[in-house]
């Protein structure tokens, strides 16, 4: 069993350790590196097969690696090999400044080596391992290595505890037709990623033996499908191809004529079955086409046989079912890029299952790990022109915050539902912060106490904060491109003016003495529809406006960017010096 790997410069792994039980989910989303981990093990055991090939024709001299040609590598599709690396030189990118100059002064460069090391216990529960090299020399060919050198090689493999590894890459449908393949073929059918080609050979196989393997494949395909699987037929030396067909109500059907979770469990069986003496499988997304019964079938199965010591399983996998099936400890996460055991199972499945791909990516391309969560998308508009009239200093990044939209609805679950989504993301970023601002609606106090990351607006929606006659003058102004015109009390714009001011006054929405925009706090304001009078229906003063003129069609942002600071109330300052605070301590520690 493969206790620890530790892999170097492969892929997009610079230097990463993971650590196995018997059972693992390796769990991650899209490009996590979840498949990275099972090819890198799968190149491990072909490299090992190499040197034992190697050995038995005694053609390797001296310390020498074996050479590998691209068309004969089958442990997985490459157009080149330069895509196993993820640099093959150190000439300009070395760390280390001393060895940098005398590469740049010298003009040489050193090349650096994939490192694959597998480490396993052997008799006494004593730590064993063995380390593979890739040497690049070109894209076509590459030198495999033992790194701790050939006679070493030589007492570990012969060892009935060494790792013997096979791959499964993700289902790809049958062939009509299959041939008698030796080991070589069907390695590089797999490594094609090709399971279903093989597929007959591995049934065929599993006949050949004397466990009851082709009966636990048998008994298995009838308690799931209620199918007869039938013995496939082959005669060496006779035979074109292999035959396998499967029998239901008492009629027999070849095996490609059955559906594609029939055929994806039938796989999975023959490679477990049908290759000998492994004691690891590797089974890459074995969830697909299943239906969620099926797989919770299936798992509990690899589950079982990992229990019984038959066998190791190391999954890739984002299927919920897995992940609810199994123990906690059986799941090693790899959302955030890096290998750790998660604490609650819970938040994988919701990482997985309620992130998009884009949430994850725009939050990891922003300049900081912040997300902004609001109710709707005028709402962020509405804070950016406000942030822009204001002349913050951080203006620009705020622009480059990842907003994440609520869409509305009961506060409660808004608040519950950026919380989730913020958990979730932490399981890819662990740094990430939140900042959530809802609309108060109701006529209640916000329920902000103990929460520093929740804010409430004090007046019903974002929207009454932008309840300034003067501000709506300006804004039909500078549509008008009459902003000149408006200083001198021009005639043209009168009417606009007298519209805007009749509006007002008949809601008797008024400053009282010795306020200002900026810190009136009169009950009104926290129960007006600042919606639905401003902007919504047909008695609403952007409707009004549009009546007088159809060219002016005034939106939300046309008169947050008309309001100046001292129009401002002073619950938007204090927001946006809340968020500057938050901002300031997550620039710090992304710095650090």
């Amino acid at each position: 069993m493969i206790k620890k790997l530790v892999l170097k410069n492969f892929k997009s792994i610079k230097d990463e350790t993971y650590e196995f039980e018997n059972f693992d989910l390796i769990v991650g989303g899209n490009n996590s590196g979840k498949s990275t981990i099972l090819q890198a093990l799968a190149i491990w055991q072909y490299c090992v097969d190499q040197f034992k090939a190697t050995e038995e024709r005694k053609e390797r001299k001296g310390n020498r690696g074996v050479q590998v040609t691209l068309p004969n590598f089958t442990a997985l599709p490459l157009p080149e090999f330069a895509l196993l690396w993820t640099d093959k030189s150190t000439k300009g990118k070395d760390t280390n400044a001393k060895q940098k100059k005398n590469i740049q002064n010298n003009n040489i460069q050193k090349n650096i080596y994939i490192e694959i090391n597998v480490y396993w216990y052997d008799e006494g529960n004593k730590e064993k391992n063995f380390c593979v090299q890739l040497y690049y020399q070109s894209p076509q060919v590459v030198y495999a290595i033992p790194e701790s050198g050939w006679d070493n090689f030589r007492k570990l493999s012969v060892s009935q505890y060494f790792p013997q590894v096979v791959y499964v890459p993700p289902f790809s449908g049958l062939e009509p037709h299959e041939k008698w393949m030796d080991e070589g073929n069907i390695r590089q059918q797999v490594g094609k990623a090709q399971p279903g080609s093989v597929l007959r050979n591995l049934l065929y196989r599993a006949t050949e033996d004397t466990n009851n393997d082709w009966k636990e494949i048998q008994d298995r395909v009838k308690e799931w499908f209620d199918i007869d699987i039938q013995k496939p037929d082959y005669t060496k030396g006779q035979s074109t191809e292999i035959k396998a067909e499967y029998k239901r109500a008492k009629k027999s059907f070849d095996i490609i004529s059955a559906g594609s979770g029939f055929h994806q469990i039938l796989t999975l069986l023959a490679f477990i079955y049908g290759y000998k003496n492994v004691t690891t499988i590797l089974l890459d997304e074995p969830d697909a086409h299943l239906h969620v019964n099926l797989q919770k079938k299936i798992v509990k199965y690899f589950v079982q046989r990992a229990e019984d010591k038959q066998l190791q399983f190391l999954i890739a996998t984002h299927s919920e079912e897995f992940i609810k099936n199994v123990e906690t400890s059986s799941i090693l996460s790899v959302l955030s890029g890096k290998p750790k055991r998660i604490n609650e199972k819970q938040n994988a499945v919701f990482a997985l299952a309620e992130l998009e791909n884009n949430d994850i990516v725009r939050v990891r391309t922003s300049k900081f790990p912040l997300v902004l969560y609001l109710e709707g998308e005028d709402d962020r508009r509405i804070l950016s022109a406000w942030a822009s009239n204001l002349e913050m200093k951080w203006y620009d990044d705020f622009n480059d915050f990842t907003c994440s939209f609520l869409k509305g609805g009961n506060k409660s679950v808004m608040k519950d539902k950026a919380k989730d989504h913020c958990k979730a993301l932490k399981q890819y970023i662990p740094n990430v912060k939140k900042i959530v601002l809802l609309d108060r609606d109701k006529d209640e106090e916000p329920q902000t106490k103990g929460e520093p990351w929740y804010n409430e607006w004090n007046r019903k929606h974002i929207e009454s904060y932008l309840l300034v006659p003067e501000v709506w003058k300006r804004a039909v102004a500078y549509k008008l491109k009459e902003v000149e015109v408006y200083a001198n009390d021009g005639l043209f714009i009168g009417q606009y003016n007298d519209t805007i001011d009749h509006f007002f006054s008949s809601e008797n929405i008024m400053l009282p003495p010795a306020k200002t925009w900026k810190n009136v706090d009169a009950k009104l304001f926290k129960t007006l529809d600042a919606k639905t009078m401003l902007f919504e229906g047909e008695s609403s003063l952007r409707k009004k406006i549009l009546d007088l003129d159809t060219r002016l069609k005034i939106n939300r942002t046309d008169i947050a960017s008309a309001m100046k600071e001292e129009e401002m109330h002073e619950d938007i300052i204090n927001f946006f010096n809340k968020m500057e605070d938050v901002y300031n301590k997550v620039k710090h520690e992304t710095q650090q």
